[in-house]
């Protein structure tokens, strides 16, 4: 019986993208500010957009660290980008972000 055999590189490889993608919340999708009308989308290729309670609309970019952090590269016309960071944890379908230099904690529900 022919038994393949992995190269060590590779089971290496494979073992540190399942426990990256372990410490990595899941923020994908739609997401609604709870009582509110704010909403934050996230997509896979690391873009964002945000619409807040009056309905002005920022996107970007953004990058989670497995600390829980998350970076915010908002984009603006004629402009170099605004940075923004902060900590985000996802439990459920309730996404929580504290913005650094805001008191406000900002919770939001997966949408369907």
């Amino acid at each position: 019986m022919f038994k393949p055999k992995l190269h060590p590189v590779l089971t290496s490889l494979a073992l540190f993208l399942i426990i990256s993608c372990a410490h990595t919340p899941d923020v994908l999708g739609r997401w609604r500010e709870i009582g509110k009308t704010a909403t934050l989308e996230f997509w896979r290729d690391g873009t964002f957009k945000a619409v807040d309670n009056l309905g002005m609309a920022v996107s970007g970019k953004y990058t989670l660290q497995k600390n829980g952090n998350i970076r915010f590269e908002i984009t603006h016309q004629e402009s170099p980008p605004e940075i923004l960071n902060g900590k985000l944890t996802v439990r459920g379908d309730e996404l929580t972000l504290t913005v650094e230099g805001h008191k406000e904690v900002e919770r939001y529900k997966r949408g369907k």
